[in-house]
């Protein structure tokens, strides 16, 4: 695809199996992180997240960790010719083979490869990279119940709508509570395609979440106003 431009850092992704896209916009200005001392961007790719998460907490250590060497090469790029480069770690390791104890309050944050369909991609890290042969949603979940150590630590992650159910019961069994939930919609009239998520320790007093809901487009095709406001610290002017 080639180099990006927003508002105040840029990022090429020509390495990297998964392309920057929506998704990762979206997590990146959704997820509540203002008060996370430490935030782990898991599957970082080529780091639009990291970089949108210095950009959002300036006091935040941020580590991103990614499994493919030629993703992280082009993290490690997009963060070296940034301002927050003193503050962002790139790593090119298995996330499940990541101990480091980082600084709570703790974020999570992951765009997780989410497709469960049959693997035909001749390529096998794009493979590897969009249905997640190793580690997917339920995987990533069952990755933060074991991190998330204080009630103010958390996990945010996008995933599809139509997999809400499935991930309710999922983080059920691991003792999370959910604390923020939006369904989001392409378009006016369209069908829910992307749920966001951010969930925590369970502290016990049963409260119900509350589901927002997010509208990308308008009819016409053109940013809603809710998504262009979510969004307007990172987007270039029209």
């Amino acid at each position: 695809m080639g180099q990006f431009r927003f508002k105040k850092f840029s990022v090429d992704d020509s390495h990297c199996a998964m392309k920057i896209g929506t998704d990762g916009v979206l997590l990146g200005a959704w997820a509540d992180v203002e008060t996370s001392r430490s935030i782990l961007d898991v599957g970082c790719g080529s780091g639009l997240i990291s970089l949108m998460m210095a950009q959002r907490n300036p006091d935040a250590e941020i580590v991103g960790v990614e499994i493919d060497e030629h993703a992280c090469g082009d993290a490690l790029a997009n963060v070296r010719r940034s301002e927050w480069s003193d503050r962002i770690r790139v790593v090119n390791m298995d996330i499940l083979d990541y101990v480091e104890m980082l600084e709570s309050p703790l974020t999570i944050l992951s765009n997780p490869p989410f497709y469960t369909e049959d693997i035909h991609s001749p390529d096998c890290m794009r493979t590897l990279a969009r249905h997640g042969a190793k580690f997917g949603v339920r995987e990533l979940i069952e990755f933060g119940a074991g991190r998330l150590s204080s009630p103010a630590d958390s996990l945010a992650f996008i995933a599809p709508a139509g997999r809400d159910e499935e991930i309710e019961f999922l983080l059920e069994l691991k003792r999370l509570e959910v604390r923020r939930h939006t369904v989001v919609f392409s378009k006016k009239g369209k069908m829910p395609f992307r749920s966001l998520w951010q969930v925590g320790k369970t502290n016990g007093n049963g409260c119900s979440h509350e589901i927002s809901y997010l509208c990308i487009r308008n009819e016409d095709n053109s940013f809603s106003e809710e998504y262009a406001a979510l969004t307007s610290a990172f987007y270039l002017d029209k």
